[in-house]
């Protein structure tokens, strides 16, 4: 009898997740986007997930839960908790300096004091490097994505910073290409073999990639028109600048990554311990430790990402009091379909969240 009782809780459970795949169609017309995708976990799993929309406009390939979107800078958080699993492993501390890190390089006097920290929570001073002016200073990138990140970062160090180091928050993806370099340097591993082996894989997260999805394309907007962006096409992000915004995944995939933080910042072992997760989501002076800390829809401490490489957006959000984290993604990078995605996590988080302190 144990056998069919526990067979009849699995499907019991497994009918008790929601799905939101009308209510993404209904957006997803709203707001004029060919697809959405979006998951809700709380700690015990998925509570509700969904997709509507079709891979690329013009295409009649409907978008599943299995697809993945490219979710942009929402890597970040990726990257930083590879660096927090490192400085449990006694590898590197938060508070160690690059220029005893890197003691051959010729860092700036500027970056004397800077720390894995300052990086990690964009106080570092540096410049932003997020468009094509920036990027065609740089010096030529012929090695491995490896190399090629230790010679942003030293020419980057080289550089006058943009606003004085460790006083302000100044969101730079450079921040996020040195301290990938730093956690290549202590672990010698490349940060490619990190994410799978530290993260993707601890958490089978099969749907999970370097670059652009397969599947889904994105759409950017020309003149209030979508247009399909060809992921094999010239639109490319350069290898070495993957660690701050690079990484594909389903929705579900993501919110299995939230959770891992979820039930860390609730006191529970995962891929990091309590500690790591209270230094990382504890707000410094704007953000922490590769997620923001805000409130968002009246939650409050809540982790927060957004991701766009300009042709998808992604937004996430950890409410840790309310036992609730969301992902939301579209392949559209338009006005509406930003507002559409932030208005669908706005909304799953405060009809999913759990009460606790408001």
């Amino acid at each position: 009898a144990s056998v069919s009782t526990s067979m009849i809780f699995a499907v019991a459970l497994l009918a008790a997740t929601v799905d939101l795949s009308a209510e993404l169609k209904t957006r997803i017309e709203a707001a004029h986007v060919p697809a959405m995708q979006a998951t809700v976990v709380n700690a015990e799993g998925i509570v509700a997930h969904g997709s509507a929309g079709v891979t690329k406009i013009g295409s009649n390939d409907p978008v599943t839960n299995a697809d993945a979107f490219h979710i942009g800078s929402c890597t970040k958080p990726f990257t930083a908790t590879i660096l927090g699993i490192l400085v449990e492993e006694k590898k590197i501390g938060w508070d160690s300096k690059v220029v005893d890190l890197f003691p051959d390089w010729k860092i700036r006097g500027d970056y004397k004091d800077v720390t894995l920290a300052d990086f990690l929570s964009h106080e570092a001073g540096l410049p932003p490097y997020g468009d094509e002016e920036e990027m065609k200073k740089l010096p030529p990138m012929k090695g491995t994505p490896t190399e090629n990140r230790r010679r942003f970062a030293e020419y980057v160090l080289g550089q006058p910073p943009s606003i004085s180091p460790r006083t302000q928050f100044q969101y730079s993806n450079a921040d996020y290409v040195i301290a990938a370099a730093i956690a290549e340097k202590v672990s010698k591993k490349s940060w490619e073999e990190l994410v799978r082996t530290r993260i993707f894989e601890p958490l089978h997260m099969a749907s999970a990639g370097i670059g652009w999805p397969l599947r889904v394309w994105g759409h950017e907007e020309t003149n209030g028109t979508l247009k399909p962006v060809d992921p094999h096409g010239s639109y490319q992000l350069q290898s070495f600048l993957a660690p701050a915004g690079d990484l594909h995944m389903s929705s579900d995939d993501l919110a299995e990554f939230l959770r891992a933080h979820l039930l860390a910042m609730n006191g529970k072992k995962t891929l990091i311990s309590p500690a790591t997760a209270a230094v990382m989501h504890t707000k410094r002076k704007k953000s922490g430790l590769g997620f923001g800390v805000a409130t968002v829809a009246g939650f409050n401490d809540v982790a927060t990402h957004s991701g766009s490489a300009d042709t998808m957006v992604t937004v996430i959000a950890i409410a840790p009091h309310n036992n609730v984290a969301v992902v939301v993604s579209t392949n559209a990078a338009s006005d509406s379909a930003t507002k559409a995605v932030g208005a669908e996590l706005r909304d799953l988080l405060t009809r999913f969240a759990t009460p606790g302190p408001h």
